[in-house]
C-alpha cells in the first residue's frame, strides 16, 4: 500500500511539473519577462533551461519516484526560497510559476501550495 501511495504522490507532482513546464515553454517570451522580473541573471538561458528541468524532474519523477522525489523536493524549496525573498521584500509581481496561466499576484497561497507539493515529494521519495 506505501508504494502506491507514492507513485500516485509521484503522479500527481509529475503531472504539475509537466503543466508548468509545459506552459512555460508554450510563451518563451512571457517566461523571461517574468524571470527579468525577478531579478535572475541569465533570463534567456533560465527561460529554457526552467522549463526543461522541471520536464526532466517530471519524467524522473514516473520513472524513478524515490530518486525523482528528492529532485522535485530540492527545485520546490528552491521555488519557493524565492518566492519568499519576493513577498518578504514587498514584491507582489505575477508569479509565472505555470507560464502565462499564473498571472495573478505572488501571494502567501504560492508558498502554501508549494508546501503541498513538496509534501507530496517526500512522499514520492518514502513511499
Amino acid at each position: 500500500m506505501t508504494g502506491l501511495v507514492g507513485r500516485l504522490a509521484a503522479a500527481v507532482l509529475a503531472i504539475v511539473f509537466v503543466v508548468a513546464a509545459g506552459a512555460k515553454l508554450r510563451d518563451p517570451l512571457a517566461t523571461r519577462s517574468t524571470l527579468v522580473g525577478f531579478g535572475l541573471p541569465g533570463p534567456r538561458l533560465l527561460a529554457v533551461v526552467l522549463p526543461v528541468t522541471e520536464g526532466a524532474t517530471a519524467l524522473l519523477l514516473l520513472v524513478n519516484p524515490r530518486t525523482g522525489g528528492p529532485c522535485a523536493v530540492a527545485l520546490l524549496a528552491a521555488f519557493t526560497t524565492l518566492i519568499t525573498g519576493r513577498l518578504l521584500a514587498g514584491h507582489h509581481d505575477a508569479c509565472g510559476c505555470f507560464g502565462a496561466w499564473s498571472s495573478r499576484p505572488l501571494s502567501w497561497r504560492d508558498i502554501a501550495r508549494n508546501l503541498i507539493l513538496i509534501g507530496l515529494g517526500v512522499t514520492s521519495t518514502l513511499g
